[in-house]
């Protein structure tokens, strides 16, 4: 099987008929700078599972080689590899990053500044960039595989949230691969403008080196003032 831990949901939503499935993933929870990102992502399922087939009746076959060299063309290994963003290197996430929006039937990432974020708090900025993710989309999905939690806006049946789904769907992965990816491009471009806090090392997570430049230099305008110790920091100026 070319994919026997993280399609199946994708495979149960096809043998129902549906087709459009969309993956919804985030990054950028808990940093102490820099945006929330979301995105949302519906792979072409119906030539992955073909893809399944074919190489399936290739084993059957003793491996030998089929006549439609598209069936064994060596970038569809890559789907192979879509996973939790955190578990691949940074250099395999560009790739496939870059992959995955190449071929995807519809993709979509949404951007929630700092400061939007101080204005919402951390549930209604994740609710409105995955509703927006989704709603930007410019095929509408048949239904959504959400890493984590429900989305109100959304209909229950419209809807299959997942713990870890970055993990568990291909969907899901794929989207938590171009939204890492997305925001560490945009936390690099922050280092530019912001170089003393080094954004390009840490992309905002409070590290050692990101809490001692800030306890030494105070805030910019990135940071985010709901969070701690910015809040704490602040209050001493």
């Amino acid at each position: 099987m070319v994919f026997p831990n993280n399609f199946n949901y994708e495979k149960a939503l096809l043998d129902k008929g549906i087709r459009l499935v969309a993956g919804v993933d985030e990054v950028g929870r808990g940093p102490l700078a820099g945006p929330f990102v979301a995105a949302a992502v519906i792979l072409d399922l119906e030539r992955l599972i073909n893809l399944q087939n074919m190489f399936d009746a290739a084993l059957l076959s003793s491996l030998k080689k089929l006549g439609n060299n598209d069936v064994l063309d060596p970038k569809f290994e890559n789907y192979k590899h879509i996973d939790d963003s955190k578990k691949i290197s940074e250099k395999k996430r560009e790739k496939l990053a870059e992959f995955i929006k190449e071929n995807a039937v519809s993709y979509s990432i949404i951007e929630i500044e700092s400061t939007q974020l101080d204005k919402w708090g951390m549930s209604k900025t994740t609710q409105e960039a995955f509703y927006q993710a989704v709603t930007n989309l410019h095929i509408k999905p048949e239904h959504v595989l959400i890493d984590g939690f429900e989305m109100k806006k959304l209909t229950r049946e419209s809807q299959t949230f997942i713990a870890q789904g970055d993990t568990k769907s291909i969907s899901v992965g794929a989207a938590s691969i171009i939204a890492k990816v997305y925001r560490d491009h945009k936390m690099c471009e922050f280092h530019e403008k912001f170089p003393i806090y080094g954004f390009n090392m840490h992309k905002g997570y409070g590290t050692k080196l990101h809490l001692a430049a800030i306890r030494e230099h105070g805030v910019c305008e990135i940071h985010r003032r709901c969070f701690e110790p910015v809040k704490s920091v602040l209050a001493c100026y």
